[in-house]
């Protein structure tokens, strides 16, 4: 049950495309903790508790909308198991602003300002992780281009926990040519795979699948 008509194809028939992981991953997916970064309101989260892990699922979303429906959703479908935060993640520990823009929202430069513009606070998940004691199985990362500032914040948990990854590439040239290549780099075994859920336009929810086998 969502609080709103936003039922997205990607989640809810695609599955974020979970069904190409191995067999072997999808079972220690299972029994490890979920992040979920673009949690959005928290339609990806439910997802999750119900079908993908038997742990907790922490839930980003940056914009406090979006975050407000996460909570309804959450109460909606009685969620026991979903931890939502209303903060960004990135590279650094800073404030940044903002575009509300819905499921399109994206963080920018804190010197832009306008209308539908508001300050959120941005963390590290390295720092998250650490703090909380989280055993991280699986990453989805859907934030509309700030995908890079994200792994730059998370590669410490990223290389000593090797969890599956679901990342987005089809936000900017910058990300879809250059996102993959710096997974590799980091030489941590990831065989990746390219999720392209609509057809004929590679450009359109395009993501990678990442997984050590």
């Amino acid at each position: 049950f969502l609080p709103i008509r936003q039922f997205e194809i990607s989640v809810f028939l695609n599955k974020h495309g979970l069904y190409l992981f191995e067999e072997l991953t999808l079972n220690s997916i299972k029994n490890k903790d979920i992040i979920d970064v673009g949690g959005f309101i928290g339609d990806s989260a439910i997802f999750f508790e119900k079908e993908v892990t038997l742990k907790n699922i922490y839930s980003f979303e940056a914009t406090k909308s979006n975050y407000d429906l996460m909570l309804k959703t959450l109460k909606l479908n009685n969620s026991s198991r979903i931890i939502p935060v209303n903060k960004g993640l990135g590279s650094k520990n800073e404030i940044l602003n903002i575009t509300v823009n819905g499921g399109g929202s994206s963080l920018i430069s804190s010197s832009v300002n306008g209308d539908n513009i508001e300050q959120c606070e941005v963390i590290t998940l390295d720092d998250f992780v650490k703090e909380h004691n989280i055993e991280v199985g699986f990453i989805k990362v859907d934030i509309e281009g700030f995908e890079q500032e994200f792994l730059k914040g998370a590669i410490n948990t990223i290389k000593t926990q090797k969890p599956a990854m679901l990342i987005s590439i089809y936000h900017n040239y910058s990300d879809f040519f250059q996102i993959k290549p710096l997974i590799e780099s980091w030489d941590l075994g990831y065989k990746i795979k390219i999720f392209k859920p609509v057809d004929g336009d590679i450009s359109t929810e395009t993501a990678l699948l990442c997984e050590v086998v």
